[in-house]
């Protein structure tokens, strides 16, 4: 037995005659819909309930097509993991509309966000990430994007591991590490893929590599996991891009999870949010290194007083078959110089917005 398509039915019925209320939300809108399995044998399973089909029918339906229903750990799995990084999106919409207020109230008051959240710091250190598994990207492949960072000015660079097998990911590191000039550090970013065993097997093997940071080592929400693996290495381990609103970062936090936090504004519950849970890591010596939107990590990092580097994703060199919808940020030596420019700074391109809405490709 096969799955063969997932559907979502949701429907807003608004919020009729009579809105129902609870002690924390008002005008709760009546959502009628349901969620169906269908398979090769003409067999459906059937859940009621909505749930947005932008998220059931493009991200997860994708994960498990093809994939035998009563193999449940299995699709549960791909359903956990397989798409993407787990995360809320329902926190994530909120991000999102939380920033663009920031951005408005940047704009109204004549101010720059980095400001607004505290103006600690013009200038605001960045590091490339990349090193992606790609189809027919080898070690040889990986070596040039890394060094096409360094060429660039970066002095810390980002890879990923996880994905292969022990010693497959071993040569990974060990060669960029010695194709990389001495003054370049080199993260490691697992994105959740270990137990907490597996992490520090690994990065005990590749020790002699003098790694910068080690990233989400194990599963977001695995505090006393992570904390297992912060206590076993000398090496500072990041974590948090996952793991959204202060309360969560309150306990991650507390266990001592990490050394360094990664709260990212899209996920956590957007710059109003992250302002806080800045705060309260600054009440426990721990730095903050945004994950994520550059444009929008550099406000933060500039804006505390614990803010420490900032994630670009630069791929230099490389031309894109396809519109740029923002200016890039501008690095250099590894340095973003924040202006006085009210709100975020976006610099957008509206015909490239049009484009990507009016074209599928």
């Amino acid at each position: 037995m096969k799955i063969t398509d997932v559907r979502s039915v949701y429907r807003d019925r608004g919020l009729g005659a009579r809105p129902n209320t609870d002690g924390g939300y008002a005008n709760q809108r009546r959502i009628f819909g349901y969620v169906e399995v269908f398979t090769d044998e003409g067999l459906t399973g059937f859940c009621p309930g909505a749930a947005h089909p932008a998220v059931v029918e493009t991200d997860l339906k994708p994960a498990i097509m093809g994939m035998d229903p009563r193999d449940v750990e299995a699709v549960w799995a791909q359903l956990w993991q397989g798409w993407r990084h787990p995360k809320t999106d329902d926190v994530m919409a909120l991000s999102r509309v939380d920033i663009a207020i920031w951005d408005l109230l940047g704009k109204a008051l004549g101010q720059p966000v980095w400001r607004l959240l505290g103006g600690a710091r013009r200038r605001v250190r960045a590091y490339g990430a990349g090193g992606m598994y790609q189809p027919g990207k080898g070690i040889d492949e990986l070596v040039n994007e890394m060094m096409d960072f360094a060429d660039h000015g970066f002095d810390i660079v980002k890879m990923k591991v996880g994905r292969l097998g022990f010693d497959d990911d071993l040569a990974r590191v060990r060669a960029v590490r010695a194709a990389l000039p001495a003054r370049v550090g080199l993260m490691i970013d697992a994105n959740h893929a270990w137990t907490p065993y597996e992490a520090i097997r690994f990065t005990r093997a590749v020790g002699e590599a003098n790694l910068y940071w080690l990233e989400e080592p194990v599963d977001p929400w695995d505090h006393r996991g992570c904390a297992e693996v912060a206590r076993a290495l000398d090496l500072p381990i990041a974590t948090g891009e996952n793991v959204g609103a202060l309360h969560a970062f309150r306990d991650m936090i507390d266990c001592r999870a990490c050394d360094i936090v990664q709260a990212d504004a899209l996920i956590c519950g957007g710059l109003t949010e992250w302002r806080k849970i800045a705060h309260y890591a600054a009440a426990h010596g721990l730095p903050m290194a945004p994950h994520g939107n550059g444009h929008v990590g550099a406000h933060c990092v500039a804006g505390v007083a614990n803010g420490m580097i900032v994630e670009v994703g630069m791929y230099f060199g490389r031309v894109s078959s396809t519109p740029v919808t923002i200016a890039p940020l501008v690095v250099e030596n590894s340095e973003i110089v924040m202006t006085d420019e009210p709100g975020i700074g976006w610099k957008i391109d509206r015909d490239a917005l049009r484009w990507y809405e009016t074209h599928d490709d």
